[in-house]
């Protein structure tokens, strides 16, 4: 199976990166955050740190969910189980193929076979083989099906941890920062989040 065509886990990812984004958008937004300390941001200094200490918590976050999403795709096994969905697609495509190719012989050939006295026997043996092949493609089909729905389960709690994980920043956010909205933002506070969001850094 050449590259192209194991799109789900190449999709899977566009999906989370997409999610990510999405989640981060409003603390990109250095007018929103700004506007929460209007007295500070309106010196240059004062602008600067809260757009050092925007940019940190940008990136800590989003290594944060990286490195969860990472995790979860390797204990769960979902690349390697991912890439044997795509290969089940492409063999079921190939069996039904070679199945309709086969009627379509089996077809043409019909007519010298019931010339013969055997030719029911043979019939009814090419009617075994042709349903046995669909109890394969039915079982394999059932197979694809639920590994679907396992996976759409995964993506499912995996948006929903990103969102939990968004709201709990935010909670963070507006208990340690958004509330001095008409104040000067404490010089000591200021520094301590700063610190922090540094050793959160250096222990990614």
């Amino acid at each position: 199976m050449t590259r192209d065509e194991k799109i789900r886990h190449l999709r899977l990812n566009q999906v989370f990166h997409k999610a990510l984004t999405q989640s981060i958008s409003k603390l990109q937004s250095w007018n929103k955050v700004s506007s929460c300390f209007p007295d500070y941001t309106s010196t240059k200094e004062g602008a600067i740190n809260l757009s050092n200490c925007q940019t940190q918590v940008i990136e800590f976050w989003t290594e944060i969910c990286k490195r969860e999403f990472e995790e979860i795709l390797r204990e769960r096994n979902v690349e390697v189980k991912l890439n044997e969905l795509d290969e089940l697609i492409l063999e079921a495509r190939e069996r039904l193929r070679n199945l309709a190719g086969n009627e379509q012989k089996n077809h043409i050939n019909s007519t010298s076979i019931d010339e013969l006295s055997s030719s029911k026997l043979i019939e009814c043996n090419l009617y075994t083989q042709r349903l046995q092949t669909m109890e394969q493609l039915d079982q394999r089909l059932n197979k694809l099906n639920q590994a679907n729905r396992d996976l759409d389960n995964e993506l499912q709690k995996l948006v929903s941890s990103i969102e939990s994980d968004r709201k709990d920043l935010s909670e963070i956010y507006d208990k340690y920062v958004g509330k001095t909205v008409n104040n000067p933002l404490d010089e000591t506070l200021a520094q301590g989040l700063n610190d922090m969001l540094l050793e959160l850094r250096e222990e990614l």
